[in-house]
């Protein structure tokens, strides 16, 4: 009998060890997207460094070239040949489609190298910091709750950025801008990760309204707020 009882004592022992091994994973896997997320922040240094041609045509391709690379691994993680215990961080549903920092590489490029700063800038920060803020609010205040602190760290984004603004175009493009940015971060877009949506979607609806009212010749587009050194 004692030798049963000790015997199910071990097993327990040994499933409660596993259990929190798997919740230490789980928790630096959280952590490690929550840190990527606001690392890539520190891109915005493109816009910092000197205007020169061949700076310009280094960082551009240095951008080309990281996103072309990340692509390539995915691809081959995806087909099976690289295995996926070697991209740290994964998610279940990702084992089989690309990673969400493809995705978000992919949106930054994108901004970086077509969208003027005032708009690229905003919708960078929201992908950064609103997303992470709305998923760690999202367990203590419900959806509704995170989505508006959410929205609110939206539009203080699109705020400074566009400080130098009229005040009518400051309301309109930070309100605007943060609806889609919400919008593009909670709603599922199956073939189109988050990470792109709460980055394009935003900066796709600005171009618009900038490029429609200089139809009515009004250009709505403030001076950029980060110089080249």
């Amino acid at each position: 009998m004692d030798k049963t009882e000790t015997l199910k004592q071990k097993v327990v022992n040994h499933q409660l060890e596993f259990k929190k091994k798997i919740d230490s994973i789980e928790l630096d896997v959280h952590w490690f997207r929550r840190v990527f997320h606001t690392f890539a922040a520190s891109f915005l240094i493109y816009y910092i460094l000197p205007d020169e041609q061949w700076i310009n045509a280094l960082k551009i391709g240095i951008s080309i070239f990281i996103v072309l690379f990340v692509t390539v691994l995915e691809y081959r993680r995806i087909k099976g040949k690289i295995g996926g215990e070697h991209f740290f961080g994964l998610r279940t549903y990702e084992e089989k489609r690309p990673a969400g920092y493809l995705y978000f590489g992919v949106a930054l490029l994108i901004l970086l190298l077509f969208f003027p700063q005032q708009i690229a800038i905003p919708c960078i920060l929201c992908a950064c910091f609103a997303d992470p803020i709305i998923g760690e609010t999202r367990y203590r205040l419900g959806r509704k709750g995170a989505y508006l602190i959410g929205f609110l760290v939206c539009m203080f984004f699109f705020i400074i950025t566009w400080y130098p603004s009229e005040l009518w175009v400051i309301l309109l493009i930070s309100i605007l801008g943060a609806i889609t940015a919400i919008i593009g971060e909670a709603v599922n877009f199956k073939i189109l990760d988050d990470d792109f949506m709460i980055q394009m979607l935003p900066a796709v609806f600005i171009l618009i309204i900038w490029q429609g009212l200089i139809v009515f010749g009004i250009n709505i587009l403030p001076r950029e707020i980060i110089l080249p050194m």
